[in-house]
């Protein structure tokens, strides 16, 4: 799975085997497994030991790294010939803190920041921001994104689901990594320049080396650019016919109808946790997040049934905002035991499900070739029932009015977490759904 195994060898080392995997996962950004052996756990540390053992500690984590200077040169001489520059922003920059770094550079060379999926809300508030790149994107970012001279990934793969497999960036763009991997760059598509160093310490000694130079530029910042991401910039702006409701068991709301209203009704301070599935694109642009900690995105695998479990533990971690778990109907089913968690700890956490009684994704993937659906689809269930079951409050929505009850829950104690079981269209895929089928 990509994990680093440690281990504490036994007390005498135990400090210097903590420090060295602690020092992995910082300079590295690897996740760290650490064993602790139970006969190490249970033996003593003589004073001698602990001594010795302290003396042997790094006095602090490397420095992370930077580009040689002729690399640096190299993008600031690039980025002083666009016209047109776009950064895209992955979960490397987010990790490094390079908001700052980034957003002082886009605004020296004249940039549109951008993000991957995972990096969401890292540029929240800049009037010049893309959002997200990739299939997530809105129409107006990726004609914008389309049109660079130059894109600079910084931390970010540029893989398939960033670039919708290649197609948002245009052939004759020049194209730049910036990643602490050296394994990262070019692993997906071909790069003019490849740099080795982290996002934040580069960005810094490029905006560095430009205000040397005496450089700075307007470049995609026109004011015509600036009207239209008022305008179109987020989702909540672009007009939409209401998908058709086929009627089944009642009436059902169209999902952007039902998260845009939503969107209008939470806290801004909120972290938005997400399941994978034809559903997940409505939770994760149409609420908005208030920065990089907003959208918990757990799609590594594309694996249903994790985004309850992952919202909790956003939950636990951040008191001080509200978590809406955002959840298929497949995925809420495969997790739901983890509502008596939920219950246990007194979460006021929201449970949104997007009930098409379905793994929506697999209908509309196999559906149109005309392969049986049977084991893909569900019979319905009373979602709002069930957590109630739990000790959840609950609420079905099947039109924006039923949404009443979630404002009452909001207006309360929110000392129990919130089931809503929301009855959605379910005859036309999701927009990025489309777009992923594409490439297949």
């Amino acid at each position: 799975m990509g994990a680093v195994p440690e281990r504490v060898h036994s007390p005498q080392t135990a400090l210097a085997d903590v420090a060295r995997a602690c020092r992995t996962a910082v300079a590295e950004r690897r996740t760290v497994l650490l064993g602790l052996p139970l006969d190490v756990q249970a033996a003593d540390l003589p004073d001698a030991a602990a001594r010795t053992s302290a003396r042997s500690l790094p006095g602090r984590v490397p420095a992370l790294p930077v580009p040689p200077p002729a690399a640096v040169d190299g993008l600031a001489d690039m980025l002083q010939d666009a016209l047109r520059p776009v950064f895209v922003a992955g979960r490397g920059a987010r990790l490094s803190g390079a908001r700052d770094a980034l957003s002082e550079l886009a605004a020296r060379c004249g940039a549109l920041p951008a993000t991957s999926a995972v990096a969401r809300g890292l540029f929240a508030g800049d009037p010049f921001a893309l959002d997200v790149s990739g299939g997530f994107a809105t129409p107006a970012a990726a004609e914008l994104i389309g049109g660079a001279d130059l894109v600079v990934a910084w931390g970010c793969s540029l893989n398939a689901w960033t670039t919708r497999h290649g197609a948002l960036i245009a052939r004759d763009a020049a194209v730049v990594q910036v990643d602490v991997d050296a394994h990262a760059l070019g692993a997906h598509r071909p790069v003019d320049l490849g740099l080795i160093g982290d996002a934040a310490e580069t960005a810094r000694a490029v905006s560095a080396e430009l205000d040397a130079r005496g450089h700075r530029s307007a470049g995609y910042r026109t004011p015509e650019v600036a009207k239209r991401l008022e305008g179109e910039g987020r989702w909540q702006d672009v007009p939409y016919d209401e998908h058709p409701d086929d009627g089944g068991g009642g009436p059902r709301i169209d999902p952007r109808t039902l998260t845009i209203a939503l969107d209008g009704m939470l806290p801004r301070e909120r972290t938005v946790a997400v399941d994978s599935g034809n559903f997940m694109g409505y939770p994760a642009m149409f609420l908005d997040v208030p920065d990089e900690d907003g959208l918990v995105f757990t799609q590594a695998f594309q694996s249903v049934g994790l985004g309850l479990a992952t919202a909790i533990g956003a939950a636990a971690a951040r008191p001080d905002r509200l978590t809406v778990a955002a959840l298929g109907d497949g995925g809420a089913l495969m997790s739901v035991a983890e509502l008596e968690t939920a219950v246990r700890l007194g979460l006021g956490l929201l449970v949104l499900v997007y009930d098409d009684e379905a793994y929506g994704a697999e209908v509309h993937h196999f559906g149109p070739g005309g392969h049986p659906l049977g084991n893909v689809t569900f019979p319905p269930a009373d979602l709002a029932a069930i957590g109630r079951g739990f000790g959840c409050a609950a609420a079905t929505v099947r039109a924006p009015a039923d949404l009443a009850a979630v404002a009452d829950w909001l207006a309360g104690p929110r000392d129990r977490p919130m089931v809503v079981d929301a009855k959605t269209t379910r005859r036309s895929p999701s927009w990025w759904l489309e777009e992923a089928f594409r490439g297949h």
